[in-house]
C-alpha cells in the first residue's frame, strides 16, 4: 500500500482527487458533443457507417438531432 506521506501531506492529496474528478466531470459533456457532431457529420456521408459509428461512440440520437440547423424564415425579415 502506498504511504499517503510519499505522495505529500493528505491536504495536497485530497486537493489533486478534487481538481482530477472536477476535471473530467467538466469535460466529459464536452466528450459527448464532439462524439454526435462526428456523428452527424457521417450521417452526411455515404462511404461512413453512421449507425455503427454512433453504437461505437454510445451517441443518443437526440443529441445528434439537437446538432441540426434549424432555420427559421419570418415574411418581412431581411436579415
Amino acid at each position: 500500500m502506498i504511504d499517503v506521506g510519499w505522495l505529500g501531506s493528505p491536504v495536497d492529496v485530497g486537493t489533486f482527487v478534487m481538481v482530477t474528478v472536477l476535471f473530467v466531470y467538466r469535460m466529459k459533456p464536452r466528450v459527448q458533443l464532439i462524439a454526435a457532431a462526428v456523428v452527424a457529420l457521417a450521417e452526411g456521408r455515404d462511404d461512413v457507417d453512421d449507425d455503427r459509428l454512433r453504437d461505437e461512440l454510445d451517441v443518443d440520437e437526440r443529441a445528434v438531432e439537437a446538432l441540426e440547423p434549424r432555420i427559421v424564415y419570418r415574411d418581412g425579415d431581411e436579415s
